[in-house]
C-alpha cells in the first residue's frame, strides 16, 4: 500500500529475449519488495520466451497474439491487422 492506503496494480510488458525479460522481472521484484500488496501483471507475446520465464519467476502473464511486421510483402503480413485488433481488444479488458 502507498501512503493513501491504495494498492497498486501495475502492468509490465517486455519480452522476446532474455535481455528484455530478466530486467522486467527484476523491476517487478523490486517493486514488490517495496509494495508487497501490489498486483503485478506481465503482458507478452504468445508462444515466446516470456510465457515460460515470467511464470517461473512467480508472476502472472497474459499472452497477446502479436507479431512483427515484415519489411517485404508476405502472407504473414496479411494476418498482422487482425492480430493487432485482437491484441488491442484483449488489452482493453
Amino acid at each position: 500500500m502507498n501512503n493513501t492506503g491504495e494498492t497498486y496494480r501495475i502492468i509490465i510488458s517486455g519480452g522476446g529475449t532474455g535481455g528484455h525479460i530478466y530486467p522486467a522481472i527484476a523491476i517487478a521484484k523490486a517493486w514488490n519488495e517495496k509494495y508487497p500488496e501490489s498486483e503485478v501483471l506481465f503482458v507478452g507475446a504468445e508462444g515466446k520466451m516470456e510465457m515460460q520465464k515470467v511464470p517461473e519467476a512467480g508472476y502472472k502473464i497474459e499472452g497477446l497474439k502479436i507479431a512483427g511486421l515484415q519489411r517485404r510483402l508476405t502472407l504473414a503480413n496479411l494476418s498482422f491487422p487482425f492480430k493487432v485488433l485482437s491484441s488491442l481488444q484483449k488489452a482493453k479488458k
